[in-house]
């Protein structure tokens, strides 16, 4: 039965490629719980998965875990609660084991298994926007010219940028490493300046890939494709530039997930600048402004959603009024005081709209937009246009080898989803 309790190590969640790092001592509790389950000395085995869930309570396989170790101690309501919270993220965590006879006659033990089945049911909403035949390109974002339909999309293995016209004409609006491109994380159009922004780090994934070479934040001319300015990190890195967001000014700011730092492209300086960082985040992810501007939301793919002012630096975590987990968000965007959060780090993965209640603070509904949709192969970021929403459906990590080579038999077409949102928030 040991199978069933892997080396932690294996089981960690990676966010944009960038492994998360663990606290100090949780693979020794880990361990011990580990072996003291294979002996089966439960009592050992619960007191050394509760260290373990104290130093890391968002990992849904400690959590998961825990929730055996309460059950064999006839810990009913611990483990009821802890298994509630493990599905939550991965549903398709197995309820039958023996482990579980403890407290399968328990109530809330048939409603858990009903709650399961309803996590795992497929929910699709949304329909197919456009495909693109190249499966090599591997893209990872999608910006959508509201003015016209052109759609950009950010190349993570190619290293460039892709134009699809509103007629569905497919070209280069870069070529592969052109002025510096690593690998495109996203992109952005800012219609008001007629410019598109996109962020780009080197990773192990991208062709021809040089550990030396750097993050940058690049402005280009939408209607040229000439480069107008490049934004580099005085700092130390290395970085990841997973996301980037624009404030109503036209301002770019990009989320680094190594560092969790949140950094401002300087026009005085022509450098990126440290803007926000907070030891409080194990890995952020997407940012999102509010459309007055005054909060930028922060998704922290461990630990869930942040609301940072933008005024005072005042961090607030968002409360969370729903049973849904708020963890493995990767692309956010905000539309009508509500979130629209890509999460590929559940199970199944989801793309959900988070309704937001007065102040901004806490999450007060939800309505599902698609869940393991079909397509889904990885779902990552998108853009809101015009009142839609449109999103990659499958973005291939999983299509590489253990020396990062791109394996084309593995990978699709890709899709983009597309949605249209409404007036109203979420409910």
């Amino acid at each position: 039965m040991n199978r069933i309790l892997p080396s932690i190590l294996s089981v960690l969640l990676f966010a944009a490629g960038t492994p998360v790092a663990l606290p100090q001592g949780l693979q020794q509790y880990y361990d011990a719980a580990t072996e003291a389950y294979g002996q089966k000395d439960y009592k050992k085995f619960y007191e050394n998965i509760v260290e373990a869930n104290k130093l890391h309570p968002y990992h849904q396989v400690i959590l998961y875990r825990l929730g055996i170790a309460a059950a064999h101690l006839h810990k009913r309501e611990e483990a009821l609660r802890t298994l509630r919270k493990a599905i939550q993220i991965n549903a398709v965590f197995d309820l039958s084991l023996e482990d579980f006879d403890p407290i399968r006659d328990a109530p809330g033990f048939q409603s858990l298994i009903k709650a399961q089945q309803a996590l795992q049911t497929t929910e699709t909403r949304s329909d197919t926007a456009f495909t693109i035949s190249d499966r090599t390109a591997h893209i990872e974002s999608i910006a959508v010219d509201s003015r016209n339909g052109d759609s950009y999309l950010a190349s993570i293995h190619k290293k460039k940028i892709i134009k699809r016209d509103k007629d569905g004409k497919v070209m280069d609006f870069t070529g592969p490493g052109a002025h510096g491109l690593t690998a495109v994380f996203d992109v952005q159009v800012d219609p008001e300046n007629n410019w598109l922004w996109a962020c780009a780090s080197p990773m192990p994934e991208m062709e021809n890939y040089d550990s030396t070479e750097h993050s940058a934040l690049y402005k280009f001319d939408l209607k040229t494709g000439a480069l107008v300015a490049k934004y580099e990190s005085r700092g130390a890195g290395p970085f990841v530039f997973g996301d980037l967001a624009l404030n109503a000014q036209g301002q770019a700011f990009v989320s680094d997930g190594k560092t969790n730092t949140i950094f401002v492209a300087d026009e005085k300086s022509g450098t990126l600048q440290p803007f926000y960082s907070s030891e409080v985040f194990w890995n952020i992810q997407g940012i999102a402004f509010s459309s007055n501007g005054r909060y930028l939301f922060i998704a922290d793919y461990i630990k869930g959603l942040f609301r940072l002012e933008v005024a005072t630096q005042e961090l607030t975590e968002l409360d969370n009024g729903t049973e849904l987990s708020l963890k493995g968000i990767d692309g956010l965007l905000y539309y009508n005081n509500s979130l629209v959060a890509i999460q590929n780090g559940v199970v199944p993965n989801r793309v959900a709209r988070y309704a937001l209640g007065p102040g901004q603070a806490r999450i007060v509904g939800v309505s599902i937009i698609d869940k393991g949709h079909p397509a889904f192969n990885e779902p990552t970021m998108g853009c809101i246009a015009n009142g839609r929403l449109y999103y990659v459906a499958n973005s291939p990590w999983n299509a590489y080898d253990k020396s990062h080579v791109l394996q084309p038999q593995k990978t699709a077409d890709l899709v983009i989803l597309t949605i249209g949102l409404g007036d109203g928030a979420s409910h």
